[in-house]
């Protein structure tokens, strides 16, 4: 079920004789009741003819307004306008005519010629004051949701452009480490063939060495040459130890910095989706904030207009209520009731 609440402006015809004609000077009144549900529904009001014929009942409906940008513009336009309407009301039936405007939501009227009692009319104030307190609370509600859809908006795109400068400094390091990688390639390459040419010699050394021990001659010559030929060996093979470490070394160093190197490209991959998600919400923030601009022009074109035609009505409605000033009016009674 909608929580609607009614405001019922009831109008009797007949009035006791001994009432006579007031003309009360009120600045603006309005009639009407609003209650929040959680739907989103529009404004909507009208006018009802009892069956005896004696009053005339102004139903006025002021349903709640839905958390969205459309429904609460559509809201905030629709409120201003029945304030407008109201006050029209409410002036020609304080000038004693009550004529067929051309309302977006009045359904017939007749001419009439009554007044309003002070009591009523303070009633009606005191609504109209409290319609006119929600609708400024609406609209600063309207001016934070747009000062939180731009600071979003900034926000998203400092991000953006942080992500992508990271993005940036991420692509320099790699170039880096791929330069560092070919680098220790090309060592490791030197290093390898240097190692092979080392073991070529190594198995010379070892081949002239025992040719020498099988050999006779002079004993004293080939033990030297075999020391000296041991020795060599010995040398080779302390160099070839060491260039095995540090080949060993070399390839975790080469395993290690291709692996931070795969995990590199990794991260901008990652960096990469974030930045085009960042790019599809500053998009998509973008539209919504020239959509909501555009509804706001619109708006204020809407009122600037609706403002033009509501003066012309009250300028008629004067010139009509001149005319009918002649004789004496009777009092209307206005009796307010909320269901």
């Amino acid at each position: 079920m909608e929580s609607v609440k009614v405001l019922r402006l009831t109008l009797p015809n007949d009035l006791p004789g001994d009432r006579q004609v007031k003309q009360k000077p009120v600045g603006k009144a309005f009639a009407m009741v609003a209650n929040r549900s959680s739907n989103g529904h529009s404004l909507a009001s009208e006018c009802i003819k009892s069956n005896d014929g004696d009053e005339e009942i102004i139903k006025v409906y002021l349903k709640a307004r839905a958390e969205g940008g459309v429904n609460h513009e559509e809201h905030v336009s629709q409120l201003k306008s029945e304030v407008r309407y109201i006050q029209e009301v409410v002036l020609e039936k304080q000038n004693g005519s009550w004529l067929h405007p051309e309302g977006p939501r009045a359904d017939s009227w007749e001419d009439q010629e009554e007044d309003y009692s002070g009591d009523d009319v303070e009633k009606i104030r005191q609504t109209a004051k409290r319609l006119f307190t929600k609708l400024q609370e609406a609209e600063k509600r309207h001016q934070l949701e747009k000062k939180d859809l731009e600071r979003a908006v900034s926000q998203y795109q400092e991000e953006a452009e942080q992500t992508s400068s990271a993005l940036r400094r991420a692509e320099k390091s790699v170039l880096e480490k791929e330069v560092q990688v070919d680098e220790l390639q090309r060592l490791l390459a030197g290093m390898e063939k240097e190692h092979r040419s080392l073991l070529l010699k190594m198995k010379e050394g070892e081949a002239e060495l025992a040719r020498l021990r099988s050999a006779e001659g002079d004993r004293l010559a080939e033990q030297d040459r075999s020391a000296k030929l041991e020795k060599e060996v010995a040398m080779l093979r302390e160099k070839i130890h060491h260039l095995d470490d540090m080949l060993k070394s070399q390839q975790r160093k080469v395993r290690q910095m291709i692996e931070q190197l795969q995990n590199s490209k990794t991260v901008i991959q990652a960096k990469d989706a974030v930045i085009q998600e960042l790019k599809e919400k500053v998009a998509y923030l973008e539209a919504e904030n020239l959509e909501m601009h555009d509804r706001i022009e619109h708006l204020i074109e809407k009122q600037v207009s609706r403002g033009g035609h509501s003066s012309r009505a009250r300028s008629k409605s004067e010139y009509v209520s001149s005319k009918r000033l002649s004789g004496p009016k009777p009092l209307p009674l206005i009796r307010v009731v909320e269901t």
